[in-house]
Formats: C-alpha cells, sequence, structure tokens
C-alpha cells in the first residue's frame, strides 16, 4: 500500500495549497485495486489501522526531504477511519504523524468521512478536540453524502467541510444544475466553515465555485493523484493550474 498525492488548489491563483493523501494498491506489475474494493475490506478485516499507520509513516519520511519545497501552511490531508477514531491508539497514532513533521510549518488535517456513522459520544469528541488544539486542522469529508454531516458539524470543532464530488459534478452551467450545491455552501457559511470542493472537472464548474467564492479546489481539471516522485517533479516546476482567466 503506497501514498498518491492529489493536489489541493486555489482556484483563483492557481497555485498548489496543499495535498490530499489517498491509498493505492498495486497488486501486479501492471495492476492496482480500486479504493472502492481494499478500503471496506481492510475496515471489516481490521486493518485499516494499521493501513493508516503505515500511510502516515510513508507520508512522514517521503515529505521531509521535500520540506524546503513546501510553502508554510501547506496543508496535508489524510482520510482518518471511524474504527480508528474509536481506537485507544489514536490520539497517540495522530502525534507521532505530527512529530515526522517537526521543523516544517505545514498544515496537518484529519478528514473524516460522512460516508461512515460515527457516533458522537464524549470520548470522540474529546479526542477530536484534543487534536485539534494540538494544531491538527478538522474537515469533514464527503460533506451532504452521510450520516451524520449536521450533527458531527454541532458537537465538534470542525476547519473545513469538503463538498463531495457528486454535488460538484452536477454543475452544468444551467441554473438548475446547482441548487442544491448553493443550499450547501449557503449552510457552511451560516456555520462560518471554510470550503473545499473535490471532484472539480470542467472549465463551467471551476467559473461556478470562483463565483461563490470557493477557492480550495481539487479534482482532475486540474491533477489526478499522483506517486512521490511525480509530486516532487510538479512541485520542483513551481507549477500553476489552469484558472479562469481575470
Amino acid at each position: 500500500m503506497v501514498p498518491y498525492y492529489q493536489p489541493l488548489v486555489n482556484g483563483k491563483t492557481g497555485e498548489i495549497y496543499g495535498v490530499e493523501i489517498l491509498a493505492r494498491w498495486q497488486y501486479t506489475t501492471a495492476q492496482w485495486r480500486s479504493p472502492a474494493e481494499f478500503i471496506p475490506l481492510a475496515e471489516r478485516t481490521g486493518l485499516i489501522i494499521p493501513l493508516t499507520r503505515s500511510l502516515m509513516a510513508q507520508v512522514a519520511a517521503q515529505m521531509r526531504p521535500i520540506f524546503s519545497k513546501l510553502p508554510d501552511g501547506f496543508h496535508i490531508g489524510l482520510n482518518i477511519s471511524v474504527s480508528h477514531i474509536n481506537a485507544p491508539s489514536f490520539i497517540d497514532d495522530c502525534l507521532h504523524y505530527q512529530r515526522g513533521f517537526e521543523g516544517k510549518a505545514v498544515k496537518l488535517m484529519l478528514e473524516i468521512t460522512e460516508q461512515e456513522p460515527l457516533l458522537l459520544n464524549d470520548a470522540v469528541v474529546d479526542k477530536l478536540n484534543t487534536l485539534h488544539s494540538r494544531g491538527f486542522s478538522i474537515a469533514l469529508d464527503d460533506f451532504g453524502t452521510g450520516y451524520s454531516g449536521l450533527s458531527c458539524l454541532h458537537e465538534l470543532i470542525f476547519d473545513y467541510i469538503k463538498i463531495d464530488q457528486s454535488f460538484v459534478g452536477r454543475v452544468t452551467g444551467e441554473a438548475p444544475s446547482s441548487k442544491l450545491l448553493d443550499c450547501v455552501i449557503e449552510m457552511a457559511r451560516t456555520l462560518s466553515l471554510r470550503i473545499i470542493a473535490e471532484g472539480v472537472e470542467t472549465q463551467v464548474q471551476l467559473e461556478y465555485l470562483n463565483r461563490q467564492n470557493i477557492h480550495l479546489l481539487q479534482g482532475y481539471y486540474f491533477w489526478k493523484p499522483m506517486p512521490y516522485v511525480a509530486l516532487v517533479m510538479l512541485l520542483l516546476s513551481k507549477p500553476k493550474a489552469r484558472i479562469v482567466e481575470e
């Protein structure tokens, strides 16, 4: 299991703001397993926690040699499963991961998916709020698609919501196509949450999000997830993504 990196882009400037870590499994020299296959399997078999620890260790080790190429505040997002949050080792695992970035002012973001039910007991709330107080950003991933979004937003300290690609993908340029997304955006703003939009694939979607002043974006319109070596080459080239011309 290896980490792939998908850039997070500032939709106004085109600059790379950070990356999301995505697990990839190459089981032959030419074939890869889809995360949709192996992540549920890892959950069912109890392997999701060691898998996440492995990703944490690999990411910290890979990022250290390129610290000097990362701007201060560079975001590194990692998906965290509900079963890991509930594990006794969760806080220690996250703090160990954080120590791997000592000496660089990166922003580590824990992304909690809404596609799994999260039981908001006192222990869970305390764990996430403790990590928030220790410098982690907390994001609610796949917002609007699952179990616990509104109750989570009421009980926990979130810095971001990540709007699921299923909402962004509906935006076609015609007014009715964005109505549902308009509502999600308005709710996030009412709650003073920053918004990251996933799954940006077209110029029309980018233009809509820029008009809405949502500037933290990721999707195939900019870059696909890539292995570490490709990320290094990308960062060294100091690129800017395709954006709407002013």
